[in-house]
């Protein structure tokens, strides 16, 4: 979502919806848990065995890969706000264990470029504007090219006066 505040250009990207980070969390909860069980439970643990090893592997990647589907059910939104009064493009992104906060000069910063998309809708245009120590920024919350090609012309006009 892109929004205009005293000056500056927000964009602001959606978190996850509700019903979709819920069902992250049950699989990650039934991965980390419900799979390692039957190793746990069957496992013989008093004597060291090839077997053994992997049972322990069988308990530990699902963990993991049930710890990690638990955080992203808890990922929050990155926000990019472009100041034309500090001078400075600042990137926020927000997570459940860490918050990463990033401070650009605006000069640093080139144009967007706009880039139409293909998907079974249709095509839909995605801007890219390059951080400098970010691969891109993808925004693509436009109803159509002509809105997104406004927000260009306002990016780019920002980016200039800096």
């Amino acid at each position: 979502m892109l929004i205009e505040h005293e000056r500056a250009i927000i964009y602001r990207q959606r978190r996850l919806p509700l019903p979709l980070r819920l069902f992250i969390l049950v699989l990650g909860l039934g991965v980390g848990i419900v799979i390692p069980i039957p190793f746990i439970l069957h496992a013989d643990w008093d004597t060291l065995s090839p077997t053994l090893l992997l049972a322990a592997l069988c308990v530990m990647v699902p963990g993991v890969l049930g710890s990690f589907f638990v955080l992203l059910s808890f990922a929050s939104s990155t926000e990019l706000r472009l100041d034309p009064a500090t001078g400075h493009a600042v990137r926020i992104m927000r997570g459940p264990i860490l918050k990463r906060h990033e401070t650009y000069p605006l000069s640093a910063l080139t144009p967007p470029k706009l880039i139409m998309r293909d998907s079974e809708d249709g095509p839909y245009p995605v801007l890219h504007l390059r951080l400098p120590k970010w691969p891109v920024v993808e925004m693509s919350d436009f109803s159509g090219r002509a809105e997104a090609e406004t927000w260009q012309e306002r990016i780019a006009a920002l980016l200039a006066r800096a």
